[in-house]
């Protein structure tokens, strides 16, 4: 590098303390690029490592149990778990075929077991992938179940896990493409019968504030995340739960016949038209089913609150007599306690009372002989008769 005459001279006319700041300026300029140039190497580093981490880190499995159509493969350690969802998987798959007659049924799962369920998407099928807040998560096109024993500290049930993801196996080798997301969820929930109390205030808020989500919006509405408040999923269980138990015909004394839904379901696999098969099924369109169960809603919860308004009502009487009991009990121990302390003065006044002396009567004393009652005996009966 060159430096021109003039600006030479401008060198030798600056002050040696100012070219002294000058360069430390520069110097520090130079320090600080490549401290930041380090600090962008270490972050690239760091991210690289943390996106290899989960391959590396999947964890391994093992077959640990077979039974009929089920095999399991799970973590080391969880082999007597894996038994008894082996055990049981056969015959949850055989009750839920009894709502899928005459359709195609799996022919054989495989069950992933994992011990968290961070994990799921480490084990799952390449390409898939699992939500990050699944407990279990199924793949019906490819008969492969992933289910988790908990999440985080929570511990969770992997048999009603299993129940509810083999229910999504046999509907999906049943129906195929042609089940909406609502009916899967809702037949799920049939065979799983995870009750969520959250779930129940959901739809009792929806009816309250008639905030419920159109059939044809339905499926479009699902969340990202399964929240157990969700309105979407607490609204595809409820209506297929009435269809289930709802009967041919509209009659509020039915006994919960599931014959209707039974062949609605086969309508449907069969044929693919929602409609036809609601109308075969139940005797009207799915539509005018989903105003019937809008209605049954309305009622089932509108009465809600004036229960809870008179139950708080009873609550609180019985608080009142609780307190008013409890008022008076504390005023009796007060009135005993006052009397102990008015009477305590006259009794230990008393215990100090000492008799007079005897004094003798003055002269005779009447009481010095007492006459004998047997001096004055009757001498006999004057008369005898």
């Amino acid at each position: 590098m060159t430096r021109s005459p003039g600006g030479a001279a401008e060198e030798a006319g600056i002050p040696r303390p100012a070219r002294r700041a000058r360069d430390e300026a520069r110097i520090a300029g130079v320090l600080r690029a490549g401290r930041a140039a380090h600090l962008r190497l270490v972050a690239l580093v760091i991210a690289l490592v943390a996106w290899a981490l989960p391959a590396s880190a999947a964890p391994r499995l093992e077959p640990a149990a077979q039974a009929g159509r089920i095999t399991v493969l799970a973590e080391p350690g969880l082999d007597a778990t894996a038994r008894e969802l082996a055990a049981g998987a056969e015959r949850q798959l055989e009750r839920i075929a009894a709502d899928l007659l005459d359709l195609p049924v799996p022919r054989a799962i495989e069950v992933r077991l994992v011990r968290d369920a961070r994990d799921l998407a480490a084990v799952a099928p390449a390409g898939r992938g699992a939500p990050a807040w699944a407990i279990g998560v199924a793949y019906p096109d490819l008969g492969v179940v992933s289910v988790a024993t908990r999440r985080g500290p929570t511990l969770s049930d992997p048999a009603a896990t299993l129940r509810h993801e083999l229910a999504h196996i046999a509907l999906g080798s049943a129906l195929g493409e042609r089940a909406p997301r609502w009916l899967h969820e809702g037949f799920a929930y049939q065979h799983s019968a995870e009750w969520s109390w959250e779930r129940t205030e959901t739809l009792a808020g929806m009816a309250w504030f008639h905030s419920i989500i159109p059939l044809d919006q339905l499926d479009m509405t699902f969340p990202r995340e399964e929240l157990p408040a969700s309105r979407a999923y607490a609204e595809s269980y409820d209506f297929v739960g009435y269809l289930s138990r709802r009967g041919r015909w509209e009659d509020r004394s039915d006994d919960g016949d599931r014959w209707p839904f039974r062949r609605f379901l086969r309508e449907v696999g069969q044929r693919g038209d929602l409609d036809g098969a609601a109308q075969h099924a139940f005797g009207k369109p799915l539509r005018e089913l989903f105003e019937e169960w809008r209605a049954e809603l309305g009622e089932r919860y509108m009465f809600a609150p004036i229960g809870l308004l008179g139950l708080a009502l009873w609550v609180l009487c019985a608080g009142l007599l609780a307190l008013a009991w409890w008022r008076r009990r504390r005023q009796n121990r007060r009135r005993l306690a006052q009397w102990d302390l008015e009477e305590r003065p006259r009794t230990e006044s008393g215990s100090q009372v000492v008799a007079p002396p005897y004094v003798p009567w003055p002269g005779e004393d009447p009481l010095a002989t007492e006459p004998d009652d047997d001096d004055n005996k009757p001498s006999g009966p004057r008369w005898v008769n």
